[in-house]
């Protein structure tokens, strides 16, 4: 119950400013409906123009309605403007009811204001026999602006009265200048109706809170759509001039400065919009005040776990917890434990395991789907079962079918997106991605579905599977896409990190080290272990091993010895393998340690454990290069055999392209053994498939490799007496080591 303080507190209520500009709209209204009445529209020959000019002044007053309050010169502008197509008899009696109103003063502003409301009022004198109707319905929504117009006005008193009749005067005095200094403002100026409000301090309440949802709802879901961050600020502050309890307006402008990274900011807006939430109101409870503080201690933990503030989001979000188990709040638990899943590294699966199960119990639908796509993605990083995997997953797809979520719907295609890249089928992961695209949420052909953080998640999934394709041009495409569709934060870290990728991996294969670096090097500001596995795989490039595995160690040595925030396991495999290659290619080829081979078979444990085909195909190419050098060619093409197909379907072209060199190396190292002329045969075949290889690597630009396979071939050619063939590879080679200059020479068994 109220404290006996809170009873006896004046309520207080939200009295609306009856503006010129509302006024001047009600006019407009009332002189459009005089003219309908008397059968203004009869007179027009043409029906379709009569649809015309009534649909035009229905969206014309709804724009009105919705957007701040305008100058009159501004309003003008637009009656005449191509875009609302007014009747010509409409705009001269609303120029002359205006022009009457200003000579005349209050007695005329309250007949208008009394003709208002006759125009809501049931006209029974029409004839015997036919309905009854009044030209404006009450409850349509421009009644709803005259009824709330008329109370407020009602409410005035004269003085006040007199004080609506005075401004009115300098706005149309204001627009009377206007036409006399500049014989009014051309009529392609006008201004545009997305534009309204730009520069305005009147807004009321309704104009604002739709403002609000309309800002806050692209925000989500169309950033693209959504004004520019320093524009929506600006628009806020002259919000919160008509408005300055408005909390909701406080909450936008955190969501403001979350896009651009800005603490204080954020910080400021979300202390604001709490303390606004809970005075705005004396009605409000004592317990609906409780649980304000509740939710502000929640959010505030989503603040500091935005900006990467670990202790500060544990601390926030253990005050939540505490007084939402104090208040017995349900509700405000579950959303604190889908945020402890994110910041406890203890216990993870029954963190989340219990956050869907009594989400399921309150029927709190959204939390339970996020929390199964929650699920999901730890399960695949645990070891589970890839089949119980996707089948949980289906479950959740029910829930957001049956509940119409739609940005979880879109976010369950980039999941299985991931899911499939993590297992090692990029050509379902790629699938999955299109069909994101092509989803029509809305059943509306004119929908462009929801672009969310799961949409550009999928737009630079394509992108990184085109990159391993050598498609540059249509990389370079879908990225300036995703630049344009989600400039900001969050979701701008994830393209970044895309197009970091895509440059380091084109300046690698160029051998252009400085450019290569830098990306890295912008790759650690994104994603702090991918940048280091690149630097090393830079380094190993440049045959610098020592550098090379002073990274790799960075890497290891968390994932073996922090044990609370252990480094994701795709991390360790990739580090391990590049740990090999980096002792094989450093030792070779004096001797080659048997202990490369036992790291190998270590890394194939976790990957087999994981599920992870196509790294386990990876480490098979590798263990196989190893067997080549050290002579084991028969068990060489076992090896092979077992990792082949997978690199053939699912691998990108310089993988695909490493596998079969190796492969063609091995036949011909093994076809030693056999009679000349199946030797014959063998060199031959091996040389025409070097063909697809030569080609794989030009198509990547791995212009060292190309010559490397070049001459590979020509020697071939060489050992069975083909010396056409063998001169036209030379004669490429030498073209091409003229017009591609490069560093590396690789050795045929060094590098893979």
């Amino acid at each position: 119950m109220a404290t006996n303080a809170e009873a006896a507190a004046p309520k207080k209520f939200n009295v609306e400013i009856v503006t010129p500009h509302k006024l001047t709209v009600a006019i407009l209204i009332r002189d459009y409906c005089h003219f309908r009445e008397s059968d203004g529209f009869n007179n027009e020959e043409d029906g379709v123009l009569k649809a015309r000019y009534r649909r035009d002044f229905c969206v014309l007053i709804l724009k009105l309605l919705q957007s701040p309050d305008l100058s009159l010169t501004e309003l003008s502008n637009i009656l005449v403007s191509a875009n609302y197509k007014v009747h010509p008899n409409v705009r001269e009696s609303f120029n002359d009811t205006l022009a009457n109103l200003y000579a005349n003063g209050t007695g005329t502003m309250l007949d208008i204001i009394d003709s208002l409301n006759r125009n809501m009022t049931f006209n029974e004198s029409i004839g015997p026999g036919l309905d009854t109707y009044c030209i404006v319905s009450k409850s349509s929504v421009v009644g709803y602006f005259l009824r709330r117009l008329i109370v407020n006005f009602d409410k005035l008193t004269f003085s006040e009265v007199t004080s609506v009749y005075l401004t009115f005067q300098k706005y149309y005095e204001q627009w009377q200048k206007s036409l006399n200094s500049h014989n009014q403002v051309a009529v392609d100026k006008v201004v545009c109706p997305d534009d309204w409000g730009a520069n305005r301090d009147q807004w009321s309440r309704r104009q604002a809170e739709l403002f609000i949802a309309t800002q806050a709802a692209l925000l989500s879901n169309n950033e693209e759509k959504a004004l520019p961050p320093q524009e929506l600020q600006k628009r806020i502050s002259n919000l919160l001039i008509s408005n300055p309890s408005l909390s909701e307006a406080h909450f936008l402008s955190y969501l403001n400065y979350l896009r651009v990274k800005e603490f204080c900011g954020a910080i400021s807006s979300l202390y604001h919009c709490f303390d606004r939430s809970k005075t705005t109101d004396s009605k409000v409870s004592v317990d609906d005040k409780h649980r304000i503080y509740r939710f502000a201690a929640l959010n505030l933990a989503v603040l500091h776990y935005h900006f990467d503030h670990k202790e500060e989001a544990l601390a926030s979000l253990k005050e939540a917890i505490r007084i939402s188990q104090a208040a017995n709040d349900n509700i405000c638990l579950q959303h604190a434990l889908c945020w402890l899943y994110r910041l406890t590294p203890i216990n993870k699966d029954k963190l989340i395991e219990h956050s869907v199960s009594k989400s399921f119990e309150l029927n709190l639908s959204y939390t339970t789907s996020l929390g199964i796509q929650t699920f999901v993605q730890y399960a695949c990083l645990v070891s589970g079962y890839p089949h119980q995997i996707f089948e949980t997953l289906t479950k959740g797809d029910l829930i957001n079918c049956q509940h119409n979520l739609k940005d979880l719907i879109s976010n369950s295609y980039s999941v299985k997106s991931a899911l499939w890249q993590f297992y090692g089928k990029s050509e379902m992961s790629m699938l999955w991605s299109q069909l994101l695209f092509y989803l029509n949420i809305n059943n509306n052909n004119d929908s462009k579905g929801i672009y969310s953080e799961g949409f550009c998640l999928g737009v630079c999934n394509v992108a990184n599977l085109l990159l391993i394709q050598g498609s540059y041009n249509l990389v370079h495409t879908i990225l300036n896409f995703a630049k344009e569709r989600f400039p900001s934060e969050p979701n701008s870290h994830i393209w970044m990190l895309c197009e970091n990728l895509f440059i380091f991996t084109r300046a690698l294969y160029h051998e252009n080290w400085i450019e290569a670096e830098e990306a890295a090097q912008k790759t650690l500001v994104v994603d702090k272990w991918e940048g280091y596995l690149r630097l090393a795989e830079l380094y190993y490039h440049k045959q610098d091993y020592t550098e090379a595995q002073r990274y790799v160690d960075t890497l290891l040595n968390r994932f073996e010895s922090n044990k609370k925030y252990k480094l994701r396991v795709l991390y360790y495999v990739r580090a391990k393998i590049l740990l090999a290659e980096i002792q094989f290619s450093s030792s070779y080829p004096d001797k080659v340690s048997p202990g490369i081979i036992t790291l190998l078979n270590n890394c194939l444990i976790e990957t087999n454990k994981y599920n992870l085909d196509y790294h386990s195909a990876l480490i098979h190419l590798h263990i196989a290069n190893i067997q080549l050098s050290m002579g084991m060619m028969a068990q060489a093409l076992r090896v092979l055999e077992r990792c082949l197909v997978q690199i053939l379907a699912h691998g990108g072209c310089f993988d695909r392209a490493r596998a079969v060199l190796l492969y063609v190396k091995c036949l011909v190292a093994h076809s030693d053994q056999l009679e000349v002329g199946e030797r014959r045969n063998v060199v031959l075949n091996a040389a025409e498939m070097l063909e697809r290889v030569k080609e794989d690597f030009r198509v990547v630009e791995a212009y060292s490799r190309v010559k490397d396979v070049l001459y590979l071939q020509a020697q071939l050619y060489n050992a069975i007496d083909m010396r056409t063939e063998r001169n036209k590879c030379s004669l490429e080679f030498r073209l091409m080591d003229e017009e591609r200059t490069t560093k590396n020479y690789y050795t045929l068994l060094k590098f893979l």
